[in-house]
């Protein structure tokens, strides 16, 4: 009786660790780049420094993108992100989240804005992206631009990902 009593609990801890796996994330990247150099403060509305990242389907297939935002010790603040389409008025489309899709030749606008206090960080990007076309090799290109308001008024920079080329 108790060899059977073992092999039930071992099997149903075979079976939860087997369900933490079937509950994993299925994205698997076909690219990616990084976008560095990327500021962000937020003291009050007339005062602040927001990262945006344009991101550009050049494929005929939709392509899945994360995108993870990090501060300067490497903590993850995407959950302060919007991520908008548009073009005139930019209508959102995910927020607190980095995971969005970009129909084929259509661009989406991942950003960091506003109403959390941040005193100051510097940080990086980390941009993935998979097909639905398997043999996708490259299906992206992107810049990004730092806008920044402060008493000397507004101001912006702005560069490519990955010199400009697709990746």
């Amino acid at each position: 009786m108790k060899k059977a009593m073992k092999f039930v609990l071992a099997m149903a801890m075979v079976l939860m660790m087997s369900g933490g796996a079937v509950a994993a994330d299925n994205f698997y990247p076909q690219g990616s780049a990084l976008v560095p150099n990327l500021m962000y403060y937020y003291i009050n509305g007339n005062n602040w420094t927001f990262p945006y990242i344009t991101l550009t389907n050049i494929t005929d297939s939709t392509v899945n993108c994360r995108v993870r935002m990090y501060d300067s010790e490497a903590n993850d603040i995407t959950y302060l992100s919007t991520v908008s389409k548009g073009g005139s008025s930019w209508v959102p489309v995910a927020q607190g989240t980095g995971d969005f899709n970009i129909p084929p030749h259509s661009t989406r606008m991942f950003y960091l804005q506003g109403a959390s206090s941040v005193t100051f960080t510097a940080g990086y990007a980390e941009v993935e992206w998979q097909s639905d076309d398997p043999k996708a090799r490259k299906a992206l290109v992107g810049g990004a631009r730092i806008h920044r308001r402060d008493v000397d008024g507004r101001s912006f920079s702005s560069f490519l990902i990955n010199n400009g080329q697709p990746f």
